[in-house]
């Protein structure tokens, strides 16, 4: 808070509000980001782990005669 206060008496409200206000997004955006990356990883384990499954359950079938 200390911070904050600073920078509103040094650069005036206007830019002090915007800096914060960029602050706080920027950390709720880096938040999310860094779910979805883990989501996305998440997701290709599940897929691979899929693929996998079905080139093994393919080999296994035996051609109809």
């Amino acid at each position: 808070m200390d911070d904050a206060l600073s920078i509103i008496t040094n650069v005036g409200f206007p830019a002090g509000l915007c800096f914060i206000l960029l602050r706080h997004i920027l950390h709720t955006m880096e938040e999310k980001l860094d779910k979805l990356d883990l989501s996305l990883h998440e997701l290709i384990e599940v897929i691979k782990e899929l693929n996998d499954g079905n080139r093994h359950s393919s080999k296994s079938r035996k051609p109809d005669e």
